[in-house]
């Protein structure tokens, strides 16, 4: 740029002296010119002077000056009066001429300064142009060199960021799978564990009596090991709550069932159970393991009776009255209820929970599992499926569990549940579309918002906890008062402004579906629990109403239409009704062409063995009877016989 500012003023300055000598040839050529007319005039004025017999004048304008004054000297003597009244007409011709002549010159001579003025003042116009375009031209190249250098200097930090952010997501990703790693290798150490624990419980166990005997010392020394081992596991079990140990608190024994003589069961229904030969032999089984076996080996659906039947109880309600008399503690149930094998398992604790506990312990024991995703079909053959946590919903919100009616819930419990439930169907999406973004919840340090208790607040997350893969909790740390908590992924949305473009990445074997409502839950809040619990409620009114004109209530439903309205049953019932009643469509079947006569002559035609079975029946039965019956006619004389007036001997 300096150079070519340089450049620019050389070229400027040469310009400028390019111009003054223009401007000093111009000068010389008017001067030149001046003098040449002056001797014009001075030579005419001489030939004039001749002419008259005057003397010549000297060179130059002031020997054309006193020229001129000799012209106005009075003519000789010796002259007319009209030579010399010529004479003086020729001066003054000849003084108008040079005046002329003078006049011209002057004019000339301005004209060319004038002109040389506008030569000038363009030379001095492309200059300031000139200088101003070569200025110009600096600062652009200026501003393009600064330009580069900043577009240098700009692909150098972002090759540098994204080599740093290169660098952190390998150590991220060498954390994760470390941290993989080592859930795993905790996971297996507990399996591990716990095998051994089983295998030196049994070791100790007494193989002399079936249930534990005070006196005996083998059963004392095989529940001092159950006590011990109790203890050891109650004292570091993590509060699911608050993410805070509970040190100390130990299993509460045997659980509290609220009607011992019935269960929570109907009349009909205990007397179907306690009368069923399969519950007959489960009194038999003794431990809490059998029961598990027996549940695994034959609880194939979730109904109350069996298929095509209604006096039947299924081996699921068999296995859980059962454990109602065997009594089970608080310890045992949760072992049901988390059974990573079998989903009807699962299903005998949830129900073990809602027919025999108080109503007041529902939420604490089920609230967990309502945004369980585990797959759930209600028989084993069954195309229908649905989840563990819409199954848990339906235990909590309904009043009947298909035609068996559910212990009644207080109204102050009901409306409790009801606000609970209320956001959880939103919270299943959420906890869908969380599902893309277990990567960012395993790290630490990520701006989230958490639900509690129908509030948004801000906190940071700590880890992912996924002991149970069909309740994947994140571990998260209070922004208020720096206080760990454990939240379900339903309950939780992203607020960190580095993944605000973040797609996420569905697991495998989980297909991404896109919100009908257009709503992005992994990041939206949505509307709130009041709002939610507000439109349940509504919908329930409306149920309850009719659904056009006034808000009157239903008409009864009569006796014969009652019987005409389906009925909650199993699978297998409504598939075996449906085979019964099920009439098809009348179809136009085409008519087989007609057969020949031949044909139809040979079909109307008895068969040759049936022809011949008939001649023998004949032959045995007919002719000789008919043969005996006529010859004792013609040697015995008969009673005389009238018929229709005719007479026969």
């Amino acid at each position: 740029a300096q150079q070519a500012l340089e450049q620019a003023q050389a070229q400027a300055a040469a310009q400028a002296a390019a111009q003054h000598a223009a401007q000093q040839a111009a000068q010389a050529a008017a001067q030149q010119a001046a003098q040449q007319a002056a001797q014009q005039a001075a030579a005419q004025t001489a030939a004039a002077h001749a002419a008259l017999g005057a003397p010549p004048p000297p060179p130059g304008l002031g020997g054309l000056s006193s020229g001129l004054t000799a012209v106005h000297a009075p003519p000789p003597a010796g002259l007319s009066a009209a030579d010399a009244q010529a004479a003086l007409d020729a001066q003054a011709a000849l003084d108008a001429h040079t005046a002329a002549s003078l006049a011209e010159l002057q004019a000339q001579a301005q004209a060319h300064a004038q002109a040389h003025a506008q030569a000038q003042a363009q030379a001095q116009a492309q200059a300031q142009a000139h200088a101003q375009a070569a200025a110009q031209y600096a600062q652009e190249q200026a501003v393009a060199a600064a330009e580069a250098q900043q577009r240098a200097a700009l692909q150098a930090q972002a090759q540098a960021a994204a080599e740093q952010a290169r660098m952190q997501q390998a150590a991220q990703q060498a954390q994760r799978e470390q941290a993989i790693a080592q859930a795993k290798q905790r996971r297996e150490e507990k399996i591990r564990e716990a095998a051994a624990d089983r295998e030196a419980e049994e070791k100790l166990r007494c193989h002399l009596h079936k249930k534990p005997n005070s006196k005996c010392k083998f059963c004392k020394r095989h529940q001092e090991h159950v006590a011990e081992r109790e203890k050891k596991a109650a004292a570091t079990k993590v509060d699911t709550k608050t993410g805070q140990l509970q040190l100390g608190s130990g299993p509460r024994g045997a659980l509290e069932i609220v009607n011992t003589k019935t269960y929570g069961f109907s009349p009909l229904l205990q007397t179907h159970v306690v009368e069923s030969a399969h519950f007959k032999a489960l009194l038999s089984l003794e431990s809490f393991e059998q029961m598990i076996d027996e549940m695994n080996q034959f609880a194939d659906n979730i109904e109350p009776y069996m298929p095509n039947s209604n006096t039947t109880p299924s081996a699921l309600f068999a296995c859980l009255y059962r454990l109602f008399t065997m009594g089970i503690d608080s310890r045992q149930l949760r072992r049901l209820m988390d059974n990573p094998d079998n989903a009807y398992v699962r299903c005998v604790g949830f129900l073990f929970v809602r027919f025999g506990l108080h109503p007041d312990h529902l939420w604490n024991w089920l609230g967990e599992y309502v945004l369980d995703d585990e797959e759930l079909r209600p028989a084993k053959d069954s195309e229908w499926r649905t989840t563990i946590g819409e199954f848990v919903e339906g235990l909590l919100s309904q009043d009947k569990y298909y035609s068996t009616v559910l212990p009644r819930l207080p109204m102050s419990t009901k409306r409790q549940l009801e606000a609970k439930l209320a956001p959880i169907t939103q919270s299943r999406k959420r906890a869908k579309s969380n599902l893309a973004f277990l990567d960012v919840y395993r790290e630490s340090g990520v701006q989230v918002e958490v639900n509690h208790d129908g509030e948004w607040f801000p906190a940071t997350t700590l880890e992912l906890v996924e002991d149970a893969p069909s309740r994947l909790k994140v571990m998260v740390k209070m922004a208020s008062d720096d206080s760990e908590k454990i939240v379900n992924l339903g309950r939780i949305i992203l607020a960190d402004s580095r993944y605000k473009n973040h797609a996420g990445r569905m697991p495998r074997g989980r297909s991404r579906s896109r919100s009908r409502d257009g709503v992005d839950w992994a990041r939206q809040k949505g509307k709130t629990d009041k709002e939610l619990l507000e439109e349940m409620r509504r919908n329930d009114r409306e149920k309850a109403v009719c659904s056009s004109g006034k808000e009157y209530a239903r008409k009864p439903v009569g006796y014969k239409a009652a019987c005409a309205l389906p009925r909650e049953q199993g699978a297998a019932s409504h598939r075996l009704m449906e085979e019964e009643t099920f009439v098809p469509m009348k179809q136009a079947r085409r008519r087989s062409p007609s057969p020949s006569r031949q044909e139809q002559d040979f079909r109307k035609a008895p068969s040759a063995e049936h022809q011949a079975r008939m001649q023998q029946l004949f032959e045995k039965y007919g002719m000789a009877k008919g043969a005996d019956t006529s010859q004792s006619g013609r040697d015995v004389d008969g009673p005389d016989v009238m018929r229709f007036g005719t007479m026969k001997r």
